[in-house]
């Protein structure tokens, strides 16, 4: 839905007005008035101020240095005067800022946690982007635009208006008040033409920017994950996109408000001009000052220029008020949607399930800070009862763009990887013979009893405290052809070992070789903590991850097969297919089972020399396990598992098991001890599933 400056931005206003002031008994509304009451001293203050230079006049034209002196004393205590209402005005409208924020983020709070409804809001709706953004940034906005650069002036100009008007009708007749009122309503329609596109922008800002600190976060929040996965240069692209999306929106707000901007000065300034206009009807038009001496003439000109500019003034200063005006828009919109979102869902809730309570629903409890005392704010209906080009090597595609095509020239240079994160890699830049150089590459020369990896007396160390040893002198070889499981109590230091081999760690002595560089098609980590990012990525890029995906139809077949042989072809239809941008959460709205088999996808489209799988198959029964180990044996794809279950040993040909104060043992696991073993394990499992 399109926000503008509208009906619907009036009504949401009125809400977001009533939550903040919804009696007259309330520490807001009484700091209201106070802050009327100040105002209202500084515009009686700014009047005898603003009538002082034509006292001046008067005084210096008869050069009366008694009365001089008497008038400097009173201009003095005026403005010592206004210095300290301004002062007042400023603390005040920021004290009201500071306690209005705290009530909304209350009420906002109350909503959130009350019947599970930040669970319902974050993982079932699909309504509100980002409201952690709107329960801080975005109130923390709209309560400041609003307390501290709207309030008073909107609130004072009617009366300000009123009594000038009076006054600049007295000096120059109804013409004078009729062409201020004309230029006023024409500055006005140009303005909230100008304010309107204003808000949406500044809506759509507010959203992308809550977009791109929700990557960042979700970057730190799967740090490991993503580490593991080698893919902080997809992570880069997709985050550098979040920014370009943002920096796009407000180039276009940027350009909005310089149009703004330009109406806005230009009415301020030509306002002076329009106040002369005035003063010269009275001496030019209608002769009111024929009989006036030069002293007094120059004194009524200086007292009215005084009265016309300053109606002038209250008429522009609404005027210039327009860019905050189209700021508080924006934000209120997203604040208030928040709000009726979080009643829309109580409601829904309660029309089924209501549970009893002796507390009535319209009444939001607030607990103080001294926890002395409760706000209770009544009648707020919070919750109602019902990755080219090169010189040098040749590099696999798919470290960059997954396997849908062969081999690109390669080099490390800080210009290919700008030229990749930039997203300028073009399809003609791909060589042709890919045949003759995939035949070259080092990868396929590994034979199955080859050495991949290779730990010479490892000591594993916590990277927090080196003092604790988690393995001490870790010696094995990883050959192909032999499945290795990692296996040992909780917190022992299995996942550590993995942190290591993928350079996660170093290790506080002993030396690893590798003989592949990590990359999917060699090296591929599967976390425990199963990671797909968030943004609208396609299914495809899900699969392909780390790396960045091309479409190319080829790669369907194989997607399929994958999907079909995991039992996945129901996320495949949910998701539209592989091309059609994901409008969920894969995190949030699939099963841990479901999240482990899509993770081993990304493994069996990859097929790399060696998987490492972490807990990968804790969340999926024992049929669906031994599918996945079938299909990672039929991709010849050797791993690594670390585990708990019993059924995993079918699986691997060694064991290393850790053992207490770093300790360890590596051993062949006996495969016809273990057929037997596993059968009796399976049969007393179905005797107790019957």
């Amino acid at each position: 839905m399109k926000l503008d400056f509208d009906l619907l931005f009036l009504k949401r206003l009125t809400t977001f007005v009533r939550i903040l002031f919804p009696n007259f008994k309330t520490k807001n509304t009484s700091l209201i008035f106070l802050l009327l009451i100040v105002s209202i001293f500084d515009q009686v203050a700014t009047y005898f101020i603003g009538i002082l230079p034509s006292e001046f006049l008067v005084i210096l034209g008869k050069r009366d240095g008694i009365n001089f002196k008497y008038l400097l004393l009173k201009a003095t205590i005026f403005i010592v005067f206004k210095a300290l209402i301004l002062s007042l005005v400023k603390y005040l409208s920021s004290l009201l800022y500071l306690c209005c924020r705290e009530n909304f983020d209350y009420i906002l709070h109350r909503l959130y946690f009350k019947r599970h409804g930040f669970y319902r809001l974050n993982a079932l709706s699909q309504n509100i982007d980002n409201p952690d953004q709107r329960m801080t940034q975005d109130v923390e906005k709209a309560t400041r635009i609003l307390c501290t650069d709207l309030l008073c002036p909107i609130l004072l100009s009617p009366f300000i208006i009123v009594y000038y008007s009076y006054l600049t009708f007295d000096s120059a007749g109804w013409m004078a008040p009729i062409s201020i009122y004309v230029y006023f309503i024409i500055a006005t329609l140009i303005n909230k033409m100008l304010i309107s596109p204003i808000v949406s922008l500044t809506n759509e800002q507010e959203k992308k920017e809550g977009d791109f600190r929700l990557k960042h976060v979700e970057v730190r929040s799967n740090t490991e994950s993503i580490a593991f996965y080698q893919s902080g240069l997809l992570e880069n692209i997709l985050t550098n996109q979040k920014l370009r999306n943002l920096i796009k929106t407000q180039k276009e707000l940027v350009y909005k408000r310089f149009v703004l901007n330009f109406i806005t000065n230009t009415f301020n300034y030509f306002g002076g001009t329009l106040s002369y206009l005035i003063i010269g009807i009275p001496v030019f038009l209608t002769h009111s000052y024929d009989d006036y001496t030069i002293d007094e003439l120059t004194a009524i000109v200086s007292k009215n220029a005084f009265f016309y500019i300053y109606l002038i003034h209250a008429f522009t200063n609404l005027i210039s008020l327009s860019d905050n005006l189209g700021s508080l828009a924006g934000v209120v919109h997203r604040v208030v949607e928040l709000y009726e979102e979080l009643k829309r869902l109580h409601e829904d809730r309660l029309e089924t399930e209501r549970p009893p309570s002796t507390v009535p629903s319209s009444i939001v409890i607030l607990a103080s800070k001294e926890n002395k005392s409760q706000h209770v704010f009544k009648k707020l209906n919070c919750i109602k009862s019902k990755e080219v080009m090169g010189e040098s090597g040749l590099k696999r595609i798919e470290e960059l763009h997954g396997k849908q095509m062969k081999n690109i020239i390669d080099t490390d240079s800080d210009n290919e990887e700008a030229e990749c994160l930039l997203n300028e890699m073009q399809s003609s830049q791909i060589l042709d013979n890919n045949k003759q150089r995939f035949s070259n590459d080092p990868f396929n020369s590994f034979s199955d009893n080859e050495t991949l990896i290779k730990l010479d007396h490892v000591t594993i160390t916590s990277q927090s405290d080196n003092s604790s040893t988690l393995i001490h002198g870790l010696t094995f070889e990883l050959k192909g052809g032999k499945n290795l499981l990692i296996t040992g109590d909780s917190s022992i230091g299995k996942t550590s070992i993995l942190r290591v081999m993928a350079g996660l760690w170093n290790p506080s002595s002993g030396k690893i070789e590798r003989m592949l560089k990590i990359k999917p098609s060699t090296f591929l980590f599967t976390p425990q903590k199963t990671y797909f990012p968030t943004g609208g990525l396609t299914l495809r890029q899900q699969i392909v991850y780390p790396l960045k995906a091309l479409p190319v139809e080829n790669d369907i077949t194989k997607f399929q097969r994958i999907f079909q042989s995991l039992q996945l072809t129901n996320l495949q239809n949910r998701c539209g297919g592989f091309d059609n941008s994901i409008d969920f959460d894969l995190n949030e709205n699939l099963s841990p089972g479901e999240l482990q088999r899509l993770a081993i996808a990304r493994i069996l489209y990859h097929k790399p020399k060696i998987a490492f799988l972490d807990e990968s198959t804790s969340a999926v029964g024992f049929e669906m396990e031994m599918t996945i180990y079938k299909l990672l044996q039929e991709f010849n794809i050797n791993y690594v598992s670390v585990g708990h279950r019993f059924s995993l040993r079918q699986y691997h040909e060694q064991e290393l098991k850790i053992l207490q104060n770093g300790n360890w043992k590596i051993g062949d696991i006996d495969a016809i001890s273990m057929s037997s073993s596993t059968q009796s394990f399976i049969g007393s499992s179905s005797i107790l599933a019957i």
